[in-house]
């Protein structure tokens, strides 16, 4: 079985213009996803909508501009036949942690960039980059699911042009860090893709911008969003500040690449 999971990220590591990151991982198998697409489409279709885009479908800006015949009401009938093909095909849980219907499988990761700054002053060993937290939490997310539906190999796919990918490539490349994380033998794709002719990564993007906007949910599509089965894990500065034992230590042994710091 292939697993394939898809990674978009919401807002910039950068807290002079955005409080928060997150990082939104969807996983399923190729068939799963084949399911979806299909449906995923037929929405764009009926809306006459070449893909999703939340953030700029929100504000009404650049294929979603009122230029271009978009409203706010056209935009909410959108997202929200978007959201009824997800309630669909997202997996159910059952009692005792069982799965009541296999289904894609979504994890969203939010860190609020004033509680990593802080952490990485209380503690220099954390990683400069706050991506890389979130890559390496959500590659975690991806095997755990993986391991559970029984997947054999995975396919991962993040939007092009962010840091997550970089992140996780270097852990693919590095001798040590794939001896310590065995799973990584078995990622048999990694790469980009342009969330426009992807369905997969305007679901993922879908998400990451309602989480980022939870203090304002006045739309209906996002109160049906949140009403669905996924996970969505917050690391504040008590989280940050606190890591597992020894895994700062090992993952500086692998000597992985030094990549841009954060604001």
């Amino acid at each position: 079985m292939i697993l394939e999971s898809y990674f978009d990220g919401g807002n910039q590591a950068n807290s002079t213009q955005y409080d928060r990151l997150t990082l939104a991982t969807a996983c399923g198998t190729s068939e799963q996803w084949g399911v979806f697409t299909s449906e995923w489409n037929k929405v764009l279709i009926k809306h006459k909508a070449a893909f999703l885009h939340t953030t700029d479908a929100v504000s009404l800006q650049q294929d979603f501009s009122r230029d271009r015949g978009w409203s706010r009401e056209s935009v909410d009938a959108l997202i929200l036949d978007c959201v009824g093909v997800i309630a669909e095909h997202i997996s159910l849980p059952g009692p005792f942690g069982n799965i009541a219907r296999p289904g894609l499988h979504v994890v969203t990761l939010t860190i609020p960039l004033d509680d990593y700054r802080r952490a990485r002053e209380s503690n220099s060993n954390l990683p400069n980059s706050v991506t890389e937290i979130c890559a390496s939490e959500s590659l975690g997310f991806c095997f755990r699911w993986g391991r559970r539906v029984g997947a054999h190999l995975y396919y991962l796919y993040f939007d092009q042009g962010e840091p997550f990918y970089g992140h996780v490539c270097d852990r693919k490349r590095n001798k040590k860090s794939r001896r310590a994380i065995t799973l990584m033998e078995n990622v048999a794709l990694l790469g980009e893709s342009d969330m426009r002719g992807v369905p997969a990564l305007q679901l993922a993007d879908l998400f990451a911008c309602c989480i980022n906007h939870n203090d304002a949910v006045s739309r209906e599509w996002h109160g049906r969003l949140h009403g669905l089965a996924w996970d969505s894990l917050y690391l504040d500065y008590g989280f940050l500040v606190k890591p597992a034992p020894g895994a700062l230590e090992r993952t500086a042994a692998w000597n992985l690449p030094r990549r841009r710091p954060n604001p």
